[in-house]
C-alpha cells in the first residue's frame, strides 16, 4: 500500500483551478502492466478489500494495491493525483457536481474513461445517468443510494421517554427533553467533513423539492433562485433548532467522529448524516446499543415529509491509467456478484436490483420510503460548479456561528451559482 499524505489547503486551491482547464498530466498514468491495478478507495472501508479478494480470485496473477484515503483528504489527493499524472488507475468519483472529484467536474480535464458502453449502465434511469457523468457519457459507477435519515439511538430515546420524531413541533419536543436530561437531541459536527450540510439538504428536501419537485430544473433556467424559494424557510428553521438548544454544544468546533461518538454513547440521541457513516456510529456504540432510522419532518404533517436520497459516490476509472484493467474492475464491482458482496459486508443501499437484498434494521426505517415518489435528489448534484458547494458550506458555517444573515447567505450562494 502506498503512504499516504495529507494535502494542504493550498494544494487544494491549486487543484480545483487546474481542474478548471485542461489535463496537464502526464500520459504515464500509474498503470504498470495487465496484472497490477493500483485503487484509491476509503480508509476503513470494509467492503472494498472483500470485493478486491473476489476480483483476484475470479483473475489469477492479477493483483490490486488498495490505498485507503481519509476524508475529505480524499477529495484533493484525488484530484491532485488525477492533475499531475500520477492517480491510481481506480479512482473514487462522485456524482454530479459540487466538489473536486464530482463526475462533471472531472469530465473538464477529460481525466475519466467512457463507459457508457458498459452492460450495467442499463439498470440506471436517465436522471442517474446524467449525475453519473457528462454530456452524455458515463464517467463513473456508483453501487449504492445514500441516504440522508434521521438517526436515532433507541435506548437514548427510551431514556428520554420519546418516540421518533414525525412532525416539526415533535423534533422540538426532543431538544426540549433532551436538554432536561443533560443531552442534546441531534449531534452535529460543524468542522469541514462534518454533519451540518446534511442537516440542510434533509430541511429542504421537504420544504423546497417537495412542493415543487422541478426546482432544479427551474433554478438552472433562471426561473427560480436559492433567495426566492423556500430555502429560505429552511436556513430559518436550522436557526430556530440551533436557538432551541437542539446541537451539539460548540458544534462548529465538533469533528464528525466525536459526533458520530456523541450519538454512538448516547450523550446525543440521533444525527442526521449519510447512509454510508452508520457503520461507524454502529461500531462506536457499547455492545446492545440499538440504532432506528426515520426521514427528518420540515412540517407538522407527515405527509409533506420527503426522504434525501441520490447516487452515492462510487469509482472511475483513470484515462491515463491501466485502463482495461481498470475497466473490468469497475465493471465486476457494479456487477450483481460485486453488489451482492457490498450487500453483505456493509450497509448499503443498493443502487440497482440485489436478489435478497434486506436492508440492515439501521435502515429499515426508511426502505419504504427510498422505494417511495417521497424522494429528493441531493441539491450538490445538480448545482452547475463545484464554487456553489463551497460557498453554500462557509455560508452555512457563518450561519450558524451568527456571523451572517439568511439574506445574505443566500444571496452569496445565488451569487455562486450564476457565476
Amino acid at each position: 500500500m502506498r503512504r499516504i499524505t495529507a494535502i494542504p489547503a493550498a494544494a487544494a486551491a491549486a487543484a480545483a483551478l487546474m481542474l478548471a482547464g485542461c489535463a496537464t498530466g502526464s500520459d504515464s498514468g500509474s498503470g504498470g502492466d495487465d496484472t497490477t491495478l493500483t485503487l484509491s478507495g476509503w480508509a476503513g472501508d470494509d467492503v472494498m478489500p472483500k470485493i478486491i479478494e473476489q476480483f483476484e480470485a475470479d483473475n489469477p496473477g492479477v493483483t490490486v494495491e488498495f490505498a485507503g484515503l481519509p476524508w475529505p483528504d480524499i477529495l484533493t489527493q484525488i484530484n491532485t493525483e488525477l492533475v499531475s499524472g500520477t492517480a491510481d488507475d481506480v479512482v473514487v468519483v462522485f456524482p454530479g457536481n459540487g466538489n473536486p472529484i464530482t463526475a462533471q467536474t472531472l469530465a473538464k480535464g477529460n481525466f475519466l474513461a467512457d463507459l457508457s458502453s458498459r452492460p450495467w449502465t442499463s439498470s440506471y434511469n436517465e436522471a442517474n445517468q446524467t449525475v453519473m457523468g457528462a454530456d452524455g457519457k458515463v464517467l463513473m459507477g456508483a453501487n449504492n443510494f445514500t441516504i440522508i435519515p434521521a438517526t436515532y439511538n433507541e435506548q437514548a430515546l427510551e431514556s428520554l421517554g420519546a418516540t421518533v420524531p414525525t412532525t416539526w413541533s415533535e423534533v422540538l419536543q426532543l431538544c426540549s427533553a433532551a436538554r432536561a436530561e443533560d443531552k442534546v437531541a441531534y449531534a452535529l459536527a460543524g468542522l469541514a467533513g462534518g454533519t451540518y450540510n446534511y442537516f440542510a439538504f434533509a430541511l429542504t428536501a421537504t420544504l423546497v423539492d417537495g412542493p415543487n419537485p422541478d426546482f432544479a430544473e427551474q433554478q438552472a433556467a433562471g426561473e427560480v433562485s436559492f433567495s426566492d424559494s423556500e430555502w429560505g424557510t429552511a436556513f430559518d428553521k436550522y436557526l430556530e433548532l440551533l436557538d432551541a438548544g437542539c446541537f451539539t454544544d460548540d458544534a462548529l468546533g465538533t469533528s464528525l467522529e466525536l459526533a458520530q461518538q456523541q450519538v454512538a454513547r448516547g450523550e446525543a440521541v440521533g444525527i442526521v448524516t449519510v447512509s454510508n457513516q452508520l457503520g461507524d456510529v454502529e461500531r462506536l456504540a457499547p455492545e446492545g446499543t440499538t440504532f432506528v432510522t426515520a426521514p427528518l419532518p420540515a412540517t407538522d404533517d407527515p405527509s409533506d415529509t420527503v426522504l434525501p436520497v441520490g447516487l452515492g459516490a462510487g469509482y472511475g476509472v483513470n484515462a491515463k491509467g491501466n485502463v482495461d484493467l481498470a475497466t473490468k474492475f469497475v465493471d465486476f464491482y457494479m456487477s450483481n456478484e460485486g453488489m451482492k458482496i457490498a450487500v453483505d459486508s456493509g450497509s448499503i443501499f443498493p443502487s440497482a436490483p440485489v436478489e435478497g437484498f434486506e436492508p440492515t434494521p439501521t435502515l429499515a426505517g426508511v426502505t419504504d420510503a427510498v422505494q417511495s415518489d417521497k424522494t429528493a435528489a441531493f441539491p450538490d448534484q445538480t448545482w452547475p460548479n463545484a464554487n456553489v458547494t463551497q460557498v453554500f458550506l462557509d455560508e452555512l458555517q457563518k450561519l450558524l456561528g451568527g456571523r451572517t444573515s439568511v439574506t445574505d447567505a443566500l444571496a452569496a450562494m445565488d451569487t455562486a451559482y450564476n457565476s
